[in-house]
Parts: C-alpha cells; sequence; structure tokens
C-alpha cells in the first residue's frame, strides 16, 4: 500500500514538473547588431551631452529647482494651517479629528459596548 502511494507521488511530481518545464530561448534571439560596443557608448556619452537622451517613464530625470520658501517657512505655515483647521489633505487621508474628553471611565464605556453588542446579538437572533 505504501508502495503505491510512493510510486503515485513520485508519478504526479514528475508530471507536474514535465508541465512547466519548457524550451529556454534567449531574450536576444536572432538579433544581430550593425554597430560596435565602442560606436554604442560614444553615441550614449553624446545624447548624454547634448540633452537628447530618451528616458523611460520610471527614470525621470532630475531637475534643479529654485526655492522660494526655507523649510523653516513651511513647517510655520503647516503649524498654522494645521491650527487654523485649514490644512487641505488629499482625497485617500482622512482629515484630523480631535477627541473631545469624556466623563464617562472605560469601565463605563465597556458596560455600554456590552450591552449594545448583546442588543444587537438578539436582535439579528430574531430576524
Amino acid at each position: 500500500m505504501k508502495a503505491n502511494k510512493l510510486i503515485a507521488a513520485v508519478v504526479t511530481f514528475v508530471a507536474a514538473g514535465a508541465v512547466f518545464a519548457q524550451e529556454y530561448v534567449q531574450p536576444d534571439a536572432g538579433f544581430v547588431s550593425t554597430k560596435s560596443r565602442a560606436e554604442v557608448r560614444a553615441e550614449l556619452a553624446q545624447a548624454r551631452q547634448d540633452g537628447t537622451l530618451q528616458f523611460a517613464d520610471s527614470a525621470y530625470p532630475v531637475f534643479e529647482v529654485e526655492l522660494s520658501k526655507s523649510r523653516e517657512e513651511v513647517k510655520a505655515e503647516l503649524a498654522q494651517a494645521r491650527e487654523a483647521g485649514t490644512l487641505s489633505v488629499a482625497d485617500h487621508e482622512y482629515p484630523a479629528v480631535q477627541l473631545s474628553s469624556s466623563s464617562k471611565t472605560g469601565e463605563q464605556m465597556g458596560i455600554e459596548m456590552a450591552t449594545a453588542f448583546a442588543s444587537s446579538r438578539t436582535i439579528s437572533q430574531r430576524n
């Protein structure tokens, strides 16, 4: 019995391996370059020098930016906007909520939560 299970397992693993096996093909198979490596490097250096090098979408060039405000000025504006409640947030962010102090203790809140939970279970059992 154990031998049959072992043979079945081996056959299963061999068959699964065959499903995933495929012939390897080099990505540049069939490509024949008309330029030498030195020519390509010279063209690259020239494109970098004259600013005509094309960038991929994921590799944006770095631009020098002249800042009009110091870091301290920006931090001061941020603090002022937070205090005034005028800080605009992105759609995916929730605005900061200031919690008011509660007169209830943690124990009282726990009792309220347990009561609400019990009553909601009773209502759902009736339906």
